[in-house]
């Protein structure tokens, strides 16, 4: 057996290595070209004992249940990502209440796999915002985390 692997031999080792190394390094914001779908919705039916209905059911139309939190639109994002819609504004830091923090913070724990761009539109306190999925960045060793490029939310208002 040859101990002597040569130099084409070194390379190619260090060239696999590598490969095998760098399967999948990357970040959220760099796989945010990926499709998926904007909702899913799973349905489970429950079986029931009694499967007679009754002769005299009211044919009358009923009204809607009301919705048990805030509703949200989500819009996929443009081709262009950064670019910004003129029909909305960033809303500056004395606009912004605790419940649009709590808010927006929700949004991006449900929401930070989406691609950079997408609008999440909700209302809040009456008023309708609009959250946009963006990539954010923090300074290493800064008072905020998490540290470097993230998903994070910004918050706009019709102008």
């Amino acid at each position: 057996m040859r101990t002597k692997t040569g130099l084409l031999g070194v390379c190619l080792m260090g060239m696999g290595a590598l490969v095998a190394s760098s399967a999948n390094t990357k970040t959220a914001a760099a796989r945010s070209n990926a499709v998926e779908p904007l909702a899913s919705v799973q349905v489970i039916a429950k079986a029931t004992a009694v499967d007679v209905v009754p002769v005299n059911v009211s044919t009358a139309p009923q009204a809607p249940a009301p919705a048990a939190g805030p509703v949200e639109v989500i819009t996929p994002p443009p081709a262009d990502p950064y670019l910004e819609n003129p029909k909305l504004r960033r809303m500056r830091t004395g606009e912004i209440s605790k419940g649009m923090l709590a808010v927006a913070a929700s949004i991006v724990h449900r929401h930070y796999a989406k691609p950079v761009g997408t609008l999440i539109e909700v209302e809040v306190d009456g008023r309708p915002v609009i959250a946009r999925i963006e990539r954010h960045f923090h300074p290493e060793g800064g008072p905020l985390k998490p540290w470097g490029f993230h998903p994070g939310v910004s918050l706009f208002a019709h102008r």
